[in-house]
């Protein structure tokens, strides 16, 4: 056994330790954390099946992973409204073992008085460290008779009053079914009788509330079987073809690009260019171009024959390739450009005009016979456009060059055929426009049919809705009764309660548990203006604490509290945050003896750490648990798994089952050693975090092997440097020690000053030298770790 200050006895006997920690009474405990979102890296959480919270649950996970974030969660339960220091936009599903769920949306305190939260902000909201000052616990004296007993009769009253409550809930949730299914139930009828898949394929129970809502639908709605089967028979008809969208218009600027191209082509530009080139007119371009280029490049002989490039022959060419025939070529191009543009819009029309049998039938043959004139139409203006299309493109490449007009495009009189075309397109707009008319008319008489449809099914269900809207109505009223009474009996319990505080008792008994905790008598707590303040022996204000003490003087404050307020510590649900900060190893042992043994009734305790050895020291206290009781589950041991998210420093937390080497090994070193190796065989990792921090952990402990006299892994590399150089990456474990220094793994809170590159050359480096090194050590390792 090990004795801590005052001589307590900081670890029990297994015997002992099993006995004390018995669940034998659980209520209303947290069953799962089914959601929890926009809370920091708690971004998009959903639990699965299997993660579950038991009347005895650890959850290990290092700083900055979410832990206190998940307190936090719990906390707002406790008050009943969201933490402070929450997200504005989170959000959560707290699933209890009664099948109730819990969200963000606190409109009660579901566990009652019966779950208290212990983390920082406990401690913040109940300390005044620099006034050394806290608020009171209120424990109920046994003084005033007739007000205790008062207490004590209001608890069973409440409890059926909560009961109460709880069946005219029910029973309001169950008329608001019945309601609810009497809406999808005649939306059904709606869809069926009016069966029309214009009207009735979206139609569901909203549009049965709305119009209930409105209106009343009485007798005369109802229609006869011979009206019913008329409308039945509209709403059976085939629906009417959709809509055209069709216009026979001419693409714009087509017809006055037909016109300028003709002009174009017949456009003699023979006077630009020289006499001497006229039997040779194809080469123009090209001289012009060679022209450019001499110039461009200062040549002064000709590139092409090797004479003098004089200026005066310059000066003559660049006369005739003057801007007369720059414009002349610019014309002609943009009219071959255009033209395509042109020719593919013909194209589109011709292939845009409806088929017969998208047209409705009384208008079909008119429209065939104006469709056929229309295509023959559209034909013989295309094949001129690509006769002219063709003429102008020979033209560009030969602006000089004389270009006849083909048979088709000399004997094309263009106003003639615009004006027959005019013709043929009002036709068709005439046409497509009494489609379109004929449509509408259609649509609006069969609407009138499904209306009447529609208000006969309402009118044969009138009845059934108002006795069903009764019912919701008469459910709401004595619900609320229910609750007025309910919170009659909670306001008196709060009245009375206030009455019976007595909060010396409360600084009695956490006086007690402070001075076995510490040791010494070196503090007291005095009850005082419904608080206590903590003094000196001298009386003075303890107002320099240390970190110990105030841990110490918190975990007590908080664990005084189970038995107050009137509160059964049977029914107790405890989260309990870390509550050995600050504490060296003594200390931390007996905060875990004091916290099994004060809460070894209670209904649930859950116990969030970042420390290795605290988790280890729960963790086997609760699989002992479980090896007691193989009838049920009564332990859960479970991590917050933090990754990077990809996005820079973003991390992204979630609830999971712990690691099944942190499970059954009281050492971290397996779970790190798998870790590290995982990331040097990918050569990436999930844990860009924590890789840097973990490799150097890893090696500090396996430096304590393979070099017992070095103080750290820096030594110990020292010591088997020539027999590591040539076969890892040193620099790697050099810049490894030099920047993570610390070889800690609790914190998160930024990225490492490592690279994600530089951490994985360091990780494959740190195996490489536990190979080198251990070789039977590492070959044990990979065997037990993968």
């Amino acid at each position: 056994m090990h004795h801590g200050k005052g001589g307590c006895i900081f670890s029990l006997t297994a015997a002992h330790r099993h006995k004390s920690f018995r669940v034998e009474h659980i209520d209303l405990i947290i069953n799962r954390v089914a959601e929890l979102k926009n809370a920091g890296v708690w971004k998009d959480f959903s639990a699965p099946e299997d993660i579950k919270l038991m009347p005895r649950t650890l959850i290990y996970g290092f700083n900055g992973s979410g832990k206190t974030t998940l307190s936090r969660v719990f906390s707002s339960i406790e008050r009943g409204s969201l933490e402070e220091r929450l997200p504005a936009e989170t959000n959560f599903k707290i699933e209890s073992s009664n099948g109730t769920t819990v969200t963000q949306d606190l409109a009660s305190k579901p566990f009652g008085n019966n779950l208290l939260v212990f983390n920082t902000d406990f401690v913040s909201r109940n300390f005044e460290w620099d006034a050394s000052s806290t608020k009171g616990i209120a424990y109920l004296s046994e003084k005033k008779v007739d007000a205790r007993k008062e207490f004590d009769e209001i608890a069973p009253k409440l409890s059926s009053a909560k009961q109460q409550t709880d069946t005219k809930e029910k029973a309001k949730a169950k008329a608001d079914k019945d309601l609810s299914d009497f809406k999808t139930r005649v939306a059904r009828s709606v869809r069926e009788v009016a069966s029309s898949s214009t009207y009735t394929q979206s139609y569901d129970a909203r549009k049965i509330q709305g119009h209930y809502s409105k209106a009343s639908f009485g007798a005369e709605k109802k229609l006869s079987e011979a009206d019913l089967k008329k409308n039945q028979g509209i709403l059976a008809q085939r629906e009417p073809l959709p809509t055209l969208s069709f216009s026979a218009s001419l693409p714009d600027g087509l017809i006055g690009w037909f016109k300028v191209g003709q002009a174009l082509l017949t456009q003699s530009v023979s006077g630009i260019a020289s006499k001497e080139f006229e039997g040779h007119s194809d080469a123009l371009r090209w001289i012009e171009d060679g022209l450019h280029y001499h110039d461009e490049h200062s040549v002064t002989d000709c590139l092409l024959c090797g004479n003098s490039f004089s200026e005066e022959r310059r000066a003559q060419l660049r006369v005739m390739f003057d801007r007369s025939w720059t414009e002349a070529l610019r014309a002609l191009e943009d009219a071959v450009k255009h033209g395509h543009e042109h020719q593919q819009a013909l194209r589109e029309l011709y292939r845009s005009v409806p088929k017969e049998s998208e047209v409705t039938a009384e208008e079909r043959e008119a429209f065939a016979q104006n469709r056929m004139l229309f295509e023959t139409a559209i034909k013989q203006l295309g094949v001129c456009v690509g006769e002219l299309l063709k003429g102008l493109e020979v033209k560009a490449a030969n602006p000089i060059k004389e270009v006849e007009a083909t048979a088709e495009l000399a004997d094309f009189d263009l106003e003639r055929w615009l004006a027959e075309y005019g013709k043929i397109e009002t036709a068709l707009t005439s046409a497509v426009n009494k489609h379109n008319e004929a449509f509408t008319s259609f649509a609006a008489m069969q609407k009138e049919a499904f209306t009447k449809i529609e208000a006969h099914v309402l009118a044969t269900n009138q009845g059934d809705w108002g006795s069903l809207q009764k019912a919701v109505q008469d459910a709401e009223t004595e619900l609320v009764t229910a609750q007025t009474d309910e919170k009659g009996l909670v306001d008196r319990q709060l009245e009375l309660r206030s009455d019976l505080q007595d909060h010396g008792v409360g600084a009695d008994k956490m006086n007690e548990l402070i001075w076995a905790y510490l040791g010494h008598k070196e503090l007291r707590l005095v009850a005082e203006a419904g608080g206590y303040s903590i003094l000196r022996p001298s009386g003075k204000p303890a107002t320099e604490l240390s970190e110990g003490e105030r841990t110490a003087v918190s975990f007590c404050y908080f664990l005084t509290q189970l038995a107050a307020e009137g509160r059964k510590v049977e029914d107790l649900v405890l989260v309990i945050d870390d509550p050995i900060s600050s504490l060296d190893t003594a200390a931390r042992t007996y905060a875990y003896s004091l916290m099994t043994r004060m809460t070894k009734k209670c209904a649930q305790v859950i116990v969030l750490t970042h420390n290795t050895s605290f988790m280890n020291m729960v963790k086997r206290e609760f699989q002992n648990l479980q090896k007691r009781d193989d009838t049920r589950t009564v332990t859960a041991l479970l991590s917050l798994d933090c990754r990077n998210s990809g996005d820079g420093d973003e991390r992204v937390t979630c609830l999971t089952n712990m690691h099944p080497l942190l499970v059954s090994y009281d050492s971290e070193y397996h779970y790190l050693f798998r870790m590290v190796q995982d990331a040097a065989q990918n050569k990436t990792t999930d844990y860009v975090f924590l890789l840097p921090n973990a490799t150097r952990k890893l090696l500090e402990m396996f430096a304590t092997f393979c070099s017992p006299g070095q103080p750290n892994f820096a030594g110990a590399l020292g010591d088997h440097h020539n027999t590591v150089k040539d076969k890892l990456d040193v620099r790697a474990l050099e810049r490894l020690v030099q920047i993570e220094s610390h070889g800690k793994i609790d914190g998160l809170g930024t990225l490492p000053d490592l690279t994600l590159e530089e951490a994985i050359r360091a990780a494959e480096a740190g195996i490489n030298f536990i190979k080198e090194v251990g070789k039977d050590h590492y070959k044990k390792m990979c065997a037990t770790c993968k």
